[in-house]
């Protein structure tokens, strides 16, 4: 783990996309498959209440709300990003946008591996599940979770509550600073969830017609 904090805490940006990207696929895969084999199908089904609202019947009030729903997991994400931790020795801070990240890439892979959507639908195998993953025009997911992705390697480093070992150091908001490819990789990471919407809202669209 000491090599993922020294890379995801990189000052490159390329560096942080990168080794983020091998972690995220190591995990997501990883534990979709326990999930399917340790837990019961339909394990998180309907535990989220926040998922409680009606969907429009227009596509584009459907768009948006499920847009500004994932948005919530970027508010997540920023906040987290707020807190940086290190121990002696380390180099940089590590984000704990990393930890809220990841914790959302763990829920999600339980959810496929459990079946556990909200709109219903047949379970498939696991080849299957895992293939549908990359069915980038059919399915959002990777849409969401590479624009969540990006958005916390590009705020790795907004830390402003900085601990070490017993020791913290606090930083104000106003010291917070982007670079150009930062809020570059920020936006394309919005955008990617835009059209993660895009594509799930015309999914649900099809399932109830």
């Amino acid at each position: 783990m000491a090599h993922f904090h020294e890379k995801l805490s990189s000052e490159s940006l390329k560096e942080r996309m990168f080794w983020a990207s091998i972690l995220f696929l190591l995990l997501f895969f990883g534990v979709t498959i326990l999930s399917f084999y340790l837990f019961p199908e339909g394990l998180l089904k309907n535990k989220n209440p926040l998922q409680a609202w009606e969907p429009s019947e227009s596509t584009l009030i459907l768009t948006l709300q499920i847009f500004f729903y994932n948005l919530l997991s970027v508010l997540i994400i920023v906040l987290a990003g707020l807190f940086g931790t290190k121990k002696e020795g380390d180099a940089n801070y590590l984000s704990v946008g990393y930890q809220a990240f990841y914790t959302l890439i763990c829920i999600d892979s339980i959810v496929l591996g459990t079946w556990s959507f909200s709109i219903e639908s047949q379970p498939v195998n696991l080849t299957a599940r895992l293939l549908r993953t990359f069915d980038l025009v059919h399915r959002a997911g990777l849409w969401e979770m590479a624009g969540q992705l990006l958005i916390t390697c590009s705020t790795a480093h907004i830390a402003v509550i900085l601990s070490c070992n017993k020791n913290a150091v606090v930083k104000k908001i106003k010291d917070i600073r982007l670079s150009k490819s930062e809020k570059t990789v920020f936006i394309t990471g919005i955008l990617l969830m835009l059209i993660g919407a895009v594509v799930e809202s015309a999914a649900i669209g099809g399932q109830v017609s």
